[in-house]
Order: structure tokens, then C-alpha cells, then sequence
């Protein structure tokens, strides 16, 4: 059987640190190959939708619809949202859905891998979310200049659970921003995290939390997979 995970990370010794804040970073998630070929695919092989907050509404762009805009339309779609995340609202990243049937077979196998029960199993011993028992994944890519603003993942709807974000952008150094942080509802911050290359971040969707502003000096995109755990 094709080994995807590091065998040496049992995730179950984490339990204890979950419970303390409901959050939980793991170093050297994925078998080492795994991630590289991963963050190579990330780097080259697909493309990336413009997700954004405009106008009220979370909007998502392609590359040819983005291009079709006029200068004086991408400028003013840039002011609004320079204006709206000034106030702490909104978003601007690349986004790209991935599906259990996906065509770009190193995304597919990624997402097989963590939407079986098998897995469900070791993520409801470790957070005791024992509702568990669906995943969805998507591909994101923060460029300089690139944020999202303070916010929860909490959608009664779709009974988010757990939100992850496995990061594979290799090398990267904190102070080119990018950062997972967490927050009290004053506005507070509790935590910091950089997105190191390989490492699990786990963390209750109820949690107040943002990905900081990716400095211009950056030297790479933050790439990574992220998703929700969820109860059907």
C-alpha cells in the first residue's frame, strides 16, 4: 500500500494538546516525498482561481474573467478591497477546488487519502468531534498582497466541525507574513503560526483566526490544502 502519510506521526499523542485550546500544530505530517511532490504540483501544474470579497458578495474569478477586466476596474476593485480590509472585512487569495476524482492525480491521491474513515477515525480520537464523517479539500495559493481578514468558519449549514490547512509552500520565513493567527473576540491576538513546509494545522472552526497579509518582499506564494471536517 502507497504510504502517504509519515508513519512515524501518530496522531492520537496530540490528543491532550487539542484539548487545552482546541487546536493542534503537527510538524512532518505527510511522507516527506509526498509533500514535495505536492508543493511541486501546487508550484506548477495547475491553476488558480481569484477568490475575493467585492461588493458584498464572496466572489470567485477566473484567470480570463480577471484578465478581461480594464485597468480602471481592477484598480477600483483593489480599492474596495484595500477600503473594506482597513475595517477587517474581506479576502483576496488564490483558490482551486479538489475533488476525489480529480484529474491532476496528486491532488486526488491527497484527497482519498484523508476522506475515509479510516482517517476520520484517528481525527475523531484526537479532537473527540465523533460527528466526523465527511471532508472537503481545496488547493489555495496567497501571492504578495494577498490576506484574509478575522472571521470564523462556522456555517450551520454545512456543519463544519474541524477546519486543517496542511502547508507546502518549501523555505518559507515568517516575516513575509502569511501567518495562521488566532484571536480573543476583542480582537485580541492569542497565536501565531507561519505556515511551515509539512505541518498540520488543526484548529475548532469557532475559532476567531485570519491568514496575515503576505509581504511584497515574499520570495514565494504561500501554498497549502485546506478544507473543513464535517458532520453529514
Amino acid at each position: 500500500m502507497e504510504v502517504f502519510f509519515n508513519p512515524t506521526v501518530d496522531l492520537t499523542q496530540y490528543k491532550q494538546e487539542f484539548g487545552i485550546n482546541k487546536r493542534v500544530r503537527i510538524s512532518d505530517f505527510l511522507d516527506i516525498s509526498k509533500a514535495k511532490a505536492l508543493s511541486k504540483t501546487l508550484c506548477e501544474d495547475i491553476q488558480f482561481n481569484t477568490a475575493l470579497f467585492h461588493e458584498g458578495k464572496n466572489v470567485e474569478l477566473t484567470n480570463e474573467q480577471w484578465n478581461s477586466l480594464t485597468d480602471k476596474q481592477k484598480q477600483s476593485v483593489y480599492r474596495q478591497l484595500m477600503t473594506n480590509a482597513a475595517s477587517g472585512i474581506g479576502f483576496i487569495y488564490g483558490r482551486r477546488k479538489v475533488q476525489i476524482d480529480d484529474p491532476v492525480s496528486d491532488l486526488s491521491n491527497a484527497f482519498s487519502a484523508i476522506n475515509n474513515d479510516t482517517f476520520f477515525e484517528k481525527i475523531r480520537a484526537l479532537t473527540g468531534m465523533s460527528d466526523i464523517n465527511c471532508v472537503n479539500m481545496q488547493a489555495t495559493r496567497y501571492s504578495p498582497g494577498q490576506f484574509l481578514t478575522r472571521h470564523n468558519d462556522v456555517v450551520e449549514a454545512e456543519r463544519r466541525r474541524l477546519a486543517y490547512v496542511i502547508n507546502l509552500a518549501p523555505q518559507w520565513h515568517p516575516d513575509w507574513g502569511g501567518l495562521l493567527q488566532f484571536y480573543e473576540e476583542d480582537g485580541t491576538t492569542t497565536e501565531s503560526w507561519a505556515p511551515e513546509f509539512n505541518t498540520l494545522s488543526l484548529f475548532d472552526v469557532k475559532h476567531i483566526h485570519s491568514v496575515s497579509y503576505v509581504t511584497p518582499f515574499a520570495q514565494q506564494p504561500r501554498y497549502a490544502l485546506t478544507g473543513w471536517f464535517k458532520a453529514t
